[in-house]
């Protein structure tokens, strides 16, 4: 035996340990036999053993329906000539017992010239459950969901209290007013409010009515119903609301979600400008260099404005400067959020200046 080989062994070893540590599994596919062997780990990972014959078809048929062509096309370009031979895909594996699992997979190909051509000829991987990881993450958005339906109910009351208020004092006034031209006034005040608490009524289940899925949804109009909801709070914070939303644009979105990153957005931006200010509500169709229609949608404030360490991680999880009245989620919730859509949150700010939270959402049809 010679001196490099106990330190090989070594090397693999340690190798396999770690590999345990971690709880990832490994396997090793010789793809001219189309033998393929893994450890433990790897059939624990998908609920059981495949058929050695036939596993690939066992493993696409264990794959969620709903992943199963991007995992096979991501397979087959990985062992074609023409890919660079890396294999990268988060998916979905149904246990045989139909139990849901969350599975990372990545792998390396290895290509050997043979008569002038590049075959595939070995293909090693690793495969890591997250499923545990999915569910905690899936607990901590209910949990903030939760969080904004609370933030959202606190400022509903406050909104219906200022005109419930009117109310009560109208209807005191009445009852010892005699001018029959006083009392007409008090009445056309008091119908006033009472339209104006059937505004937040109707607002207000806008936000429990959203259609599920992608829909156009008009920018305009979702600002508006949202900006309802805090406008006692726009009112008592002195700030000046800027809308710059052309009539009838659009973006192709979940609206329930799409409503949800506005209300965090604005909310931020009102807890900015605690002595006052201007929130600039904007919206612009853009066509990006590939021709594809989108829109521009921008929520800015000129509150007091982040340092540059606190942009670089506003958008991670649990970091918050609000301290024990914030949860670090919002941001990272609405970042997630817009991934979905195919985009991302931008973020500028400038201390004593200001921030602008922006992101571009395919437009679809520019009418609605």
């Amino acid at each position: 035996m010679s001196p490099s080989e106990p330190l090989a062994q070594e090397v693999e070893e340690r190798l396999k340990l770690a590999l345990a540590t971690a709880d990832i599994g490994q396997w090793d596919l010789d793809v001219f036999s189309n033998t393929l062997r893994w450890c433990n780990r790897c059939a624990a990972i998908f609920g059981s053993t495949l058929d050695t014959k036939h596993w690939y078809e066992d493993f696409l048929q264990g794959v969620h329906p709903l992943d199963r062509d991007a995992v096979h096309a991501s397979l087959q370009f990985a062992l074609s000539p023409l890919g660079a031979g890396q294999y990268s895909q988060e998916y979905r594996f149904v246990w045989p017992e139909g139990e849901l699992r969350w599975v990372v997979a990545k792998g390396k190909v290895f290509f050997e010239e043979i008569d002038g051509q590049l075959w595939a000829t070995r293909f090693i991987g690793t495969l890591l459950d997250r499923t545990e990881l999915r569910r905690a993450q899936e607990a901590i958005l209910q949990s903030e969901s939760l969080a904004m339906i609370g933030r959202l109910a606190a400022s509903i009351v406050h909104e219906i209290q200022n005109p419930l208020e009117s109310l009560t004092s109208f209807f005191y006034l009445l009852r010892a007013e005699k001018s029959l031209e006083k009392r007409a006034e008090y009445l056309a005040k008091a119908e006033t409010e009472i339209a104006h608490l059937s505004e937040i009524s109707l607002n207000t289940l806008e936000f429990y009515r959203d259609p599920v899925g992608v829909v156009p949804v008009d920018i305009a109009a979702l600002i508006d119903s949202i900006i309802v909801v805090f406008q006692g709070r726009i009112t008592r914070l002195q700030v000046v609301v800027q809308r710059e939303l052309g009539t009838g644009v659009a973006v192709l979105a979940p609206q329930g979600e799409l409503r949800q990153v506005l209300v965090n957005l604005i909310s931020n931006a009102l807890d900015a400008m605690p002595k006052g200010g201007r929130l600039v509500l904007r919206a612009r169709d853009l066509t990006g260099r590939t021709g594809e229609r989108c829109v521009r949608l921008s929520v800015a404030d000129t509150g007091f404005g982040m340092a540059p360490n606190v942009v670089a991680r506003v958008f991670e999880a649990f970091y918050t400067t609000k301290g024990v009245s914030g949860t670090g989620i919002g941001l990272w919730l609405s970042q997630e959020i817009i991934k979905k859509c195919g985009s991302r949150i931008h973020v500028k700010s400038s201390q004593g200046r200001g921030t602008v939270f922006s992101m571009y959402l395919s437009s679809g049809s520019k009418t609605i």
